[in-house]
């Protein structure tokens, strides 16, 4: 039995690999390796909590207080949100708040039912003094963020020893589609991918890089602009699992992505696939889409309103409980079709794909 094991994790090996080669990330966390230090970002820590390796299967953040028009809007924006499904448990819940790096730009609220957390959005400041919604999420699994997800991958992959003695520092981190945990021990400093965690293989250059981008607050919901209003979300059912089918890797990306195509071509394929080659661990990616919510302006007799495209949040993720927005999607990378056979594609002809599109 343990021959076998062994062979079929040596075989998940390779797998794992092929995909690394063909998405282009460098270093894929599959690898089981100790990845190497990292130096700490210095002033750009934000939310920390010191503790022990008793306490380590209790990891908790610590949250703060936050600026009352950052709490007006998360407000308008869950009042809105709530009026329809998947959303309607966030009528009568609780929030708080951490403060995501580097810097003092961006929030995570979570939101609570009770001490459940149902659901999360994440806020970050604008050039022109106000907030966007930079993404948001609904459930009570399957989202960034979850403490619970990064206990147990810290033990299942082994990265803190079980007989380390000193102290950990966790911090919450946010670039442009990508959340990320930032682990700090003694010996060395660790980001982790918090939404599929994946331990990221940076340079500390590489993560300066990532962690200092921005993003135009024209691409998100914002808070100076406070006559839109969400329409109800659309789930497809489609394919949530962007390894389940690698066939899309074959498929040339689309060129013609927008608001008003999103429904169409999810209603044809049921999903599409979301990559940015060779920079896919900057971005979070590859991931599926699943579908789509609008927030529309709501009529108030001006001509300029007809003129105003709605805003649209890319539903992605597990069951599609992940809403980034689509204009920073079409701004990073591509999207592929899924093929209508369904027929898994075979390592080789992926990785011979690969190769020939220079990935």
């Amino acid at each position: 039995m343990k021959i076998k094991a062994r062979q079929k994790d040596v075989f998940g090996r390779r797998v794992r690999l092929v995909l690394c080669l063909c998405l282009g990330l460098v270093g894929f966390s599959a690898v089981s390796a100790f990845p190497p230090a990292l130096a700490a970002t210095g002033s750009k820590v934000t939310v920390t909590q010191a503790v022990s390796k008793d306490h380590l299967p209790l990891l908790t953040l610590k949250s703060v207080p936050s600026p009352e028009s950052l709490q007006d809007f998360t407000r308008r924006t869950i009042r809105k949100l709530s009026a329809d499904a998947p959303f309607t448990a966030w009528a009568d819940a609780g929030t708080e708040y951490f403060p995501l790096g580097p810097g003092t730009h961006g929030w995570l609220v979570n939101v609570l039912n009770g001490d459940q957390r149902i659901g999360y959005l994440v806020i970050s400041a604008t050039e022109q003094g106000g907030y966007m919604l930079s993404e948001y999420g609904a459930g009570s699994y399957g989202l960034p963020y979850s403490l619970q997800d990064l206990r147990q991958f810290l033990v299942q992959q082994e990265l803190i020893p079980s007989a380390y003695s000193g102290k950990l520092e966790l911090t919450a981190l946010y670039a442009p589609l990508l959340p990320l945990w930032k682990l700090t021990t003694d010996q060395t400093t660790l980001y982790i991918n918090a939404s599929v965690l994946q331990v990221m293989p940076w340079s500390p250059s590489q993560a300066e890089a990532v962690l200092t981008r921005t993003l135009d607050g024209a691409s998100s919901l914002s808070s100076l602009d406070t006559g839109r209003s969400p329409l109800r979300a659309y789930r497809s059912g489609g394919q949530d699992d962007p390894y389940a089918d690698l066939l899309w890797l074959t498929a040339p990306s689309l060129k013609s992505v927008s608001g008003d195509s999103l429904a169409a071509l999810l209603a044809a394929s049921g999903s599409l696939a979301f990559q940015a080659a060779g920079r896919n661990d900057t971005l979070g990616a590859p991931f599926m889409v699943t579908g789509y919510q609008s927030w529309r302006l709501t009529s108030s007799g001006s001509k300029d309103d007809s003129s105003r495209p709605a805003i649209v949040y890319a539903l992605s993720g597990p069951e599609g409980r992940r809403y980034l927005p689509l204009a920073v999607l079409l701004e990073k990378g591509t999207f592929h079709k899924l093929p209508s056979s369904g027929n898994p594609v075979p390592s080789t002809t992926v990785a011979k794909t690969a190769h020939s599109n220079g990935k």
